[in-house]
């Protein structure tokens, strides 16, 4: 039996975790805090796992929350000019791609109480690159899926592929509850299943979606995006919840002026955890590691991809990640796992699927192209083409040739099947 060690308990690697568990390989899972530490901590993200990452799940019997949580059934977005003032409204229903967006620690927590249940090997451990050393030694396989902390600079950034130097936004979030942002009618009149974006000339983003926590169950998330320095960017010397939900408030009324009144004034934290803000500089690093003593570490999910949540993709490029390795895991059968086999897996996965998100991620983080403007204009005209535009955030490649330049936009607008919905 194949032992491989995984340190980092989030989506990636307790998926593969579960997964290779599954396939009948010796895991160990490596985690820096207990479950229940995690669940009463500062919230991580406002995630939302679109169709095919549920799907896997799903499979793995880790779908604990189906019933409970709803599924986003649409995106509306609002481009707005610096003003506030809407230039293009648009909604795509999600049918097939749509998704759940839901705390990760309620998430994680359930997941790493369940892990030793099925015979995985969990350690609590706070791994340092020392103690790597020893676990590459003990095991055939060694790998990174820790989206935080120094270890993470045991590999390299790409340049060629990493276009940031510095946070292209600044980060606010929180979860909520308060009259009418749970209910049918909770947001832009939209139903309750839509999530919500702004795209605010100038200032940034912010994204409003139904939510589902451990801690209240149906509740509302908010994430802001602020272009540092813009109208939106207020949120830096925030130490509390109580001020972060005035701040909220301050920054929808300062770039939303309409959608104050949805901004209800008994919303609260759904717990005194449930916010967070912060920056960090989004990169694709090389996916091999060499520790000192030589042994080579690999790395999966935000170890290696790391892109702004704009997109929302962390957890589905995860997702996708751990499914491409598992496959290459598996095929490799009982031969050794060298770095040159670990670096072309990395690049098929990014040629396949990893350079789609990072591009289209990066993409929406500028002011829209004119032939991306085309699009968008077709769609919000069309209803066809804003559901099939809107549903490839299930999956990022799909949003090409649509978003590849003139030629591209006018090819993906030639379909025949937008020409006879639009008939």
């Amino acid at each position: 039996m194949r032992k491989i060690a995984i340190i980092g308990g989030g989506q990636a690697g307790l998926l593969l975790a579960f997964s290779l568990l599954e396939n009948k390989y010796d895991v160990t899972l490596y985690v820096d805090r207990p479950a229940d530490e995690l669940l009463h901590g500062r919230m991580v993200s406002t995630t939302m796992f679109f169709a095919n990452t549920l799907e896997f799940e799903r499979k793995l019997g880790l779908n604990f929350w189906d019933g409970k949580a709803h599924h986003g059934q649409a995106i509306h977005v609002d481009f707005r000019g610096p003003d506030g003032s809407i230039a293009l409204p648009l909604t795509g229903f999600l049918h097939e791609n749509k998704g759940i967006a839901m705390d990760q620690r309620t998430k994680y927590q359930r997941w790493l109480e369940e892990y030793p249940r099925r015979g995985g090997k969990l350690v609590l451990q706070n791994v340092s690159p020392e103690d790597l050393e020893q676990i590459a030694a003990e095991n055939d396989l060694t790998i990174l899926a820790a989206g935080k902390g120094n270890i993470t600079s045991l590999f390299k950034r790409n340049e060629s592929r990493s276009v940031h130097q510095t946070p292209p936004r600044k980060l606010a979030a929180a979860l909520v509850v308060g009259d009418d942002l749970c209910g049918p009618q909770s947001w832009q009149g939209q139903p309750s299943q839509t999530l919500h974006f702004n795209f605010v000339a100038g200032a940034g983003e912010y994204f409003s979606m139904p939510f589902y926590s451990h801690t209240h169950g149906p509740c509302r998330s908010f994430l802001f995006e602020c272009v540092p320095n813009g109208p939106m960017d207020i949120f830096d010397d925030v130490s509390n919840g109580e001020e972060m939900m005035q701040r909220m408030k301050e920054a929808v009324a300062k770039v939303t002026p309409d959608q104050s009144f949805r901004m209800a004034d008994n919303m609260e934290l759904s717990d005194p955890n449930a916010w967070l803000k912060g920056a960090f500089r989004p990169e694709v690093r090389d996916p091999v590691a060499t520790l000192a003593n030589g042994a080579k570490i690999w790395g999966i999910g935000d170890t290696v991809i790391v892109n702004d949540p704009i997109a929302g993709q962390g957890a589905n490029n995860a997702t996708r990640m751990v499914e491409h390795y598992l496959q290459a895991i598996l095929a490799h059968g009982d031969q050794a796992f060298s770095a040159d086999w670990m670096q072309n897996v990395f690049e098929q996965f990014w040629n396949e699927s990893g350079r789609y998100t990072t591009d289209f991620t990066n993409l929406l983080l500028n002011p829209p192209s004119e032939s991306l403007l085309q699009v968008l204009g077709a769609a919000s005209q069309n209803q066809v083409i804003a559901d099939d535009f809107m549903g490839h955030f299930n999956n990022p490649r799909g949003f090409w040739p649509a978003v590849d330049g003139e030629a591209g936009a006018k090819e993906y607008l030639s379909r025949k099947e937008f020409q006879h919905a639009a008939a």
